[in-house]
């Protein structure tokens, strides 16, 4: 069920969320630079699933500090968004909007679990 390709797309997508919200919460960049930063990053260096996952869950980082309000909270969406990407890999592939309906779905499953223990 969790092969070695899966635990990298999560630690990938896990990554991606907290980084870019360390990026533009901690290091004071715009929201669109963090991502671009992120973004750029993991083209360069991943392989383009991995990539894709890294992208995709920098999205989620670039949340406002309304929506998730530390780094872990960060942490805990990088989470959420690294477990829906794995469940939903061949749901929609290659079409256009699954990476920010991604996101934005698992920030909502994330501020929903933080609502029930904070």
């Amino acid at each position: 069920m969790f092969d070695k390709k899966k635990a990298i797309t999560f630690l990938c997508a896990f990554l991606g969320a907290v980084i870019t919200w360390y990026i533009q919460h901690e290091m004071g960049y715009s929201a669109i630079i963090a991502n671009g930063i992120v973004g750029v990053l993991a083209g360069i260096l991943l392989a383009p699933a991995f990539a894709g996952a890294t992208y995709t869950a920098s999205f989620v980082g670039m949340s406002a500090t309304s929506v998730l309000p530390s780094l872990g909270a960060a942490a805990i969406a990088g989470a959420v968004v690294g477990i829906v990407i794995i469940l939903t890999g061949e749901i929609y592939a290659g079409i256009g909007g699954k990476g920010g309906t991604t996101a934005a779905f698992s920030v909502q499953v994330s501020r929903f679990i933080m609502s029930i223990f904070g």
